[in-house]
């Protein structure tokens, strides 16, 4: 049931990361543009975030201008910040489904200790 309607559009997600054929450096600035969201919660310095953020957003576009010739560089960062989107659609998603089977009891006897644990101090918060 909800697994596999979970699966699919993470694979897909995957796929689709894997296609754009990412270097190292790339992926790891991508990693860093989206854990230094200043709209996550509990962020106390948004401003201060969102120039950090920033500042990676400027050197991934940077090092794409610089690595991949055009006219392959021009479609290249929105389709990386699209990834993004797509991640935290997966991420919002995957919450409320878990959310789900921690307040159902029927489903609760089938996630183990830790994630009950992790998403029961997520909805805490």
């Amino acid at each position: 049931g909800h697994s596999l309607e979970l699966l699919e559009p993470l694979i897909k997600f995957q796929v689709g990361l894997k296609n754009l054929n990412l270097h190292e450096p790339e992926h790891v600035l991508l990693m860093a543009i989206c854990i230094l969201s200043p709209d996550r919660p509990g962020v106390q310095n948004r401003v201060q975030v969102e120039c950090i953020q920033d500042g990676l957003s400027e050197t991934l576009q940077s090092y794409i201008r610089a690595k991949h010739p055009p006219p392959g560089n021009r479609l290249l960062y929105p389709k990386m910040i699209q990834k993004l989107t797509d991640l935290r659609s997966l991420s919002e998603e995957h919450s409320k489904q878990f959310q789900f089977l921690t307040i159902n009891p029927d489903c609760n006897t089938q996630l183990t200790p830790l994630v009950l644990e992790v998403f029961s101090n997520d909805v805490d918060q």
